[in-house]
């Protein structure tokens, strides 16, 4: 084909006529698939369901869309087959997270191993999961609680948003585990630790601390044994007692309490606030103390300063034996 008296090598009629009809394809493909995305949960708001529903009508109108350029450019079978072959022996030769990530985004969806807003850990990265692409998983990352600091520094020593969007290749569930805390039950076991001195009421402070406790997450172990029993259903479980319980240990300075409770995936820290607020007034009340590492000086030792006149100063230094040289 000639433009502007050049000829164009590999460019006829027919090429032509391919190129415009790849271009009406790819253009209707496009617009109905926004006009759909658009049209979905209008109204409604986004929820995972319909973002669910924009990603499956981005992935078909996509395939009909490679489905329709590869009949229009490959109109003979054994041309098809050969490119396809020579794609396929590419992309597994250079392209091999690539190939690994599209697997494990299969993985991803259809084995269930998390889905978009469920609170994961992969390697070094916690957070909620944003979005899951074909080649890569979008997470809100949060922070760490206290006790996990020293191995991954964090700047929030809790389990809430850091503010920091993290991006993670899907080939990673093939390479690390995979923690999931929302999948199947939506609470987590919590502790915490008190020191108390030997000499305490360690029952009145049971009896506080428990009271906190059970305060706090009345509602939510009505919810956790309403899920365990469905999850009984599905899986041989053992799970203990979702009521608070308090447990002692003996150590060289104190008595350590440790409570264990039932919270929410969701809102752990302002549980945790709420009890230790609660038992701190209460041991107050009460007169119980807590125990620690510090040194308290109750009074300190009276110490008396005297000034020797200076006739009594030489004399001193008269009357002391010589010193014997070295």
């Amino acid at each position: 084909m000639e433009f502007f008296g050049v000829r164009i090598l590999g460019f006829n009629d027919e090429t032509l006529r391919k190129v415009v009809l790849s271009a009406a394809v790819l253009a209707v493909a496009f617009g109905v698939r926004a006009l759909l995305a658009v049209v979905v949960g209008f109204g409604t708001g986004v929820s995972r369901h319909t973002i669910w529903v924009r990603k499956s009508i981005r992935l078909v109108f996509g395939c009909i869309a490679t489905l329709l350029l590869l009949s229009i450019w490959f109109d003979n079978p054994a041309r098809l087959s050969t490119f396809l072959g020579l794609v396929a022996a590419g992309l597994a030769f250079a392209s091999q997270n690539a190939v690994l990530s599209v697997a494990g985004y299969f993985v991803i969806v259809f084995g269930k191993t998390f889905d978009i807003g469920d609170r994961i850990q992969i390697g070094e990265v916690r957070g909620d999961v944003l979005d899951i692409g074909l080649l890569k998983t979008t997470v809100m990352e949060m922070g760490v609680p206290g006790p996990l600091q020293s191995a991954s520094p964090h700047w929030v020593a809790s389990r809430q948003y850091t503010g920091r969007v993290v991006t993670l290749t899907n080939a990673e569930v093939f390479k690390q585990p995979t923690f999931n805390y929302t999948r199947n039950f939506n609470f987590l076991w919590e502790e915490m630790s008190l020191p108390l001195r030997y000499d305490a009421d360690f029952r009145l402070a049971e009896s506080i601390v428990l009271a906190a406790v059970c305060e706090a997450t009345a509602d939510i172990i009505d919810a956790g044994h309403r899920q365990l029993a469905d999850m009984r259903e599905r899986y041989l479980i053992h799970a203990s007692d979702l009521e608070p319980r308090a447990y002692l240990r003996l150590t060289d300075n104190w008595v350590e309490m440790r409570v264990r409770f039932l919270v929410k995936n969701f809102g752990v820290r302002d549980v945790k606030d709420f009890v230790s607020r609660r038992v701190l007034e209460r041991f107050h009340a009460e007169g119980i103390e807590l125990a620690s590492t510090t040194v308290e000086l109750v009074r300190v030792p009276r110490v008396e300063v005297r000034e020797v006149p200076t006739d009594d100063r030489a004399r001193q230094d008269a009357d002391a034996p010589p010193t014997q040289p070295h």
